[in-house]
C-alpha cells in the first residue's frame, strides 16, 4: 500500500509528473485521494465488483499517464476511464444496468440526535431506497451516467461534458431526461406511499 503524503495536499498535476517519473508514492497518493470516489461510482454503474473495476480503472489510469495532460484537472481524466471502464464491463457480461446502492449516513434525522429513526420512516426511507435502485437498474446507462456523476457525485456540468466528450447541452438533456424517467417510474411508489416522505 502506498504510503501517505505527509501535510498539505499537493498539486494534483505535479503528483501525475511524479508518478510518470515512476515515484509509486506520488501515484500511490493519487490512488488514496480518488478511491472512495471511483469505488462508489463503480458500485453504481455496476452493483457488485466495484473495488476490482476500481483497481482496474487506476491500472489504465497509470498506464495512460503519458497521455494525460497536466496543464488539466486530473478528476475529468480518471473519471472519463472509470466511464468507459463501466460501460465495457456492462457490454462485456450483456448486463445494461445494475441496481445502485446507497449509503445509509443520511438516514439519521439532524435535528433529533438523541432520538432513535422512527421505525416506520426508516422502513418508508428502505422502501424508496430500493425503489430508486429498481428504477436506475431499469435505466440506460446514456443516462444513468451522468445522472449518478451530477447528483451522486456532485461532479459539474462541464467536467461531466469533459469526461463524456460531448456538449454541455446534450449533459443537461441526459441529465434532464433520466430525471425524468426516474420520476415516471418512481411515480407508482409516490403514489402507493402517499408522497416522497
Amino acid at each position: 500500500m502506498a504510503t501517505q503524503i505527509p501535510g498539505p495536499i499537493p498539486d494534483l498535476s505535479e503528483l501525475i509528473k511524479h508518478a510518470r517519473s515512476g515515484d509509486e508514492d506520488a501515484f500511490g497518493w493519487l490512488v488514496n485521494h480518488f478511491r472512495q470516489r471511483i469505488i462508489g461510482y463503480c458500485h453504481r454503474m455496476l452493483g457488485s465488483g466495484a473495488e476490482d473495476a476500481a483497481q482496474e480503472i487506476f491500472i489504465k489510469l497509470y498506464l495512460a499517464l503519458d497521455r494525460f495532460d497536466s496543464t488539466k484537472p486530473v478528476s475529468p481524466f480518471l473519471f472519463r476511464i472509470a466511464h468507459n471502464h463501466c460501460l465495457d464491463i456492462l457490454k462485456r457480461k450483456g448486463i445494461r444496468t445494475r441496481s445502485l446502492n446507497t449509503d445509509i449516513e443520511d438516514e439519521q434525522d439532524a435535528g433529533l440526535p438523541d432520538e432513535g429513526p422512527n421505525p416506520e420512516e426508516l422502513m418508508q426511507k428502505a422502501e424508496l431506497r430500493d425503489a430508486v435502485n429498481r428504477a436506475l437498474s431499469a435505466m440506460s446507462a446514456l443516462y444513468r451516467s451522468p445522472l449518478i456523476m451530477w447528483h451522486v457525485e456532485g461532479i459539474s456540468y462541464e467536467e461531466i461534458a469533459e469526461i463524456l466528450e460531448l456538449p454541455i447541452g446534450t449533459i443537461k438533456a441526459r441529465i434532464h431526461r433520466g430525471r425524468n424517467i426516474l420520476q415516471q417510474k418512481l411515480t407508482g411508489f409516490v403514489n402507493t406511499n402517499g408522497g416522497w416522505m
